[in-house]
């Protein structure tokens, strides 16, 4: 039998944070890029998510993982955004 503070050493650590997401825009925007697999249009998603209201966009990004059509979700996601923005322009 292992003594215990062996054991204790194998216990997992707490994960440690990033110092660079130090507000709820720059959590979103990670969990946007992360989840639409877009790491590399991180300023994009900084930028909608300090516009439009988090809960509208993370319902957004749901619709989008749910149609498994979109090859590509990151684009998928911005022209939503403009569709978006032109129904507010031009109401029917």
């Amino acid at each position: 039998m292992e003594p215990i503070k062996k054991s204790a050493r194998l216990t997992p650590t707490k994960p440690t944070k990033n110092r660079y997401l130090h507000s709820p825009n720059h959590l979103l925007a990670d969990e946007l890029s992360v989840q639409l697999n877009d790491r590399k249009h991180f300023g994009f998603y900084l930028k909608i998510a300090g516009t439009y209201d988090h809960n509208f966009l993370r319902g957004l990004v749901g619709q989008i993982l749910e149609n498994k059509n979109a090859k590509t979700p990151g684009r998928l996601f911005a022209y939503l955004i403009k569709q978006h923005n032109e129904s507010l322009k031009n109401p029917k």
